[in-house]
């Protein structure tokens, strides 16, 4: 089983945001600088900074391939 790695990654949250955060930001400066833009921006609201560690999927997808399945059948 391989352990694929990705960089890490860090979002900008708030627990009363209309939406979920969607932009990967590649440096915790560049999150922390967010969070304080848009708290400058929404004065009293809270903005969180996060860190992804990790991540889990489960794939259980499994993929048979017949051969020669149907050959000779006239339908």
């Amino acid at each position: 089983m391989s352990n694929p790695t990705e960089n890490a990654f860090w979002l900008v949250w708030s627990p009363t945001g209309a939406r979920p955060p969607k932009h990967r930001h590649l440096s915790e400066r560049s999150a922390i600088q967010e969070a304080e833009r848009l708290a400058r921006e929404h004065p009293g609201e809270l903005f969180v900074v996060l860190e992804a560690i990790a991540s889990r999927r489960v794939d259980a997808m499994v993929r048979t391939t017949f051969i020669n399945g149907s050959a000779g059948i006239p339908f």
